[in-house]
């Protein structure tokens, strides 16, 4: 084979060589650009099922609080279910909005917000009180804020904090809805079924502690029984959203907390001073202290007299924490929220003992042990003499 030849083999072979790298090149690329196509096509579709996905989750919220509102009728509205609801002077759309679900009014603040807007209402609702309900579709709320507010006398009835049940049934009487002796016939006789009455023993004023203290809108149509039943309902309702979850996490059981709460609202004047009553409350009963507490022994008398003499505190009542060790047989009256969640988390200290300051004052004065308490007492003592 000459030179020649050999070039041209040679040629040929690596001509060959190359148009196979060039094919394989090719290959390649087409490989790499399929992946990309693939990629691209799934990152499309990714991004459509997130868009349909969060569709479908606004869709669920209208539906559940702004379509909802669109199909509502307005009908006649309970009036036990109506709510005060004080709306400040230059409230924003959505400062009303939050106030109502706190309220229970609405569901949805964003629903609110938007049926507003589309109704062109912002910026022209009222301030003052107006009586609301759950019941009432949101184009009723809307209305209702855009009028003045009601100057009108509701049919109502208003249960202090503190009140005992005793205190109610004249209450309830006076108002011409039942007369005491019903009341409490149905209080203590009465089939009221509710998770947080299991294991109350039965007792005189069976539900003393369990009538929450509020407002309740009437009918003037209600029994006894029915406005028992409002008052546990609103019970009810703090119960499970203040007081079920920490229950468990307590030595103590329901009615226990509810005794200690109903101390603490009887002795208790200023918000601040709750905590530390009830941990006062505590501190004594973890030391088998007497807790010696004036309002147990008034409650024994079926009395609210200011002073309590030697006399009372002798005064024979499982009630008399003078006499008994312990917690008095039940609640001594029906605490209102602050107290019940006070009794809950009560403030963590070393006091023993309290002394009011002055005669008909809010404020106490606490010690840790008896010779401060002394001291105290001794301290403020002008203040009740004159």
């Amino acid at each position: 084979m000459n030179e020649r030849e050999r070039r041209t083999r040679s040629s040929g072979y690596t001509n060959e060589r190359t148009r196979g790298t060039a094919l394989g090149r090719k290959r390649k690329k087409r490989k790499k650009n399929n992946k990309r196509f693939l990629i691209v096509i799934l990152i499309v579709i990714a991004v459509i099922a997130g868009v349909l996905g969060i569709s479908y989750a606004v869709g669920r919220h209208f539906a559940s609080g702004y379509l909802i509102s669109d199909n509502q009728e307005d009908t006649e509205i309970a009036p036990e279910t109506l709510i005060s609801v004080d709306i400040p002077q230059g409230a924003s759309t959505r400062d009303i909005a939050a106030l109502l679900k706190d309220n229970g009014i609405i569901g949805s603040e964003f629903s609110f917000r938007m049926k507003s807007k589309i109704n062109g209402a912002d910026g022209s609702y009222n301030y003052g009180t107006f009586y609301l309900s759950k019941d009432m579709s949101t184009e009723q709320i809307i209305e209702i804020l855009q009028s003045p507010p009601s100057t009108d006398e509701i049919n109502k009835i208003t249960i202090p904090e503190g009140y005992t049940a005793k205190q109610i049934a004249a209450l309830v009487d006076e108002k011409g809805i039942a007369t005491s002796d019903e009341f409490i016939n149905e209080m203590n006789n009465g089939t009221f079924e509710y998770e947080f009455l299991e294991g109350i023993p039965k007792r005189e004023n069976y539900l003393e502690g369990y009538l929450f203290p509020d407002t309740y809108f009437l009918s003037g149509n209600e029994t006894a029984h029915d406005i028992i039943v409002m008052m546990l309902n609103r019970f009810e309702q703090i119960y499970n959203n203040s007081l079920k979850d920490f229950i468990d996490s307590t030595d103590y059981t329901l009615d226990q907390i509810v005794t200690v709460a109903s101390m603490v609202e009887s002795e208790a004047k200023l918000d601040e001073e709750r905590p530390t009553i009830a941990g006062v409350i505590y501190n004594r009963l973890e030391m088998d202290m007497k807790l010696q507490i004036d309002s147990t022994v008034q409650y024994a008398l079926s009395t609210k007299n200011e002073v309590v003499t030697e006399t009372d505190l002798t005064v024979d009542s499982p009630y008399n924490t003078y006499q008994n060790t312990g917690l008095p047989a039940g609640p001594i009256c029906n605490p209102g929220e602050a107290s019940l969640v006070a009794a809950l988390k009560p403030e963590e200290h070393n006091y023993l003992y309290y002394v009011l300051k002055e005669r008909g004052g809010s404020e106490h004065a606490f010690a840790e042990t008896y010779d401060d308490f002394l001291a105290a007492k001794a301290e403020y003592k002008s203040t009740f003499d004159n």
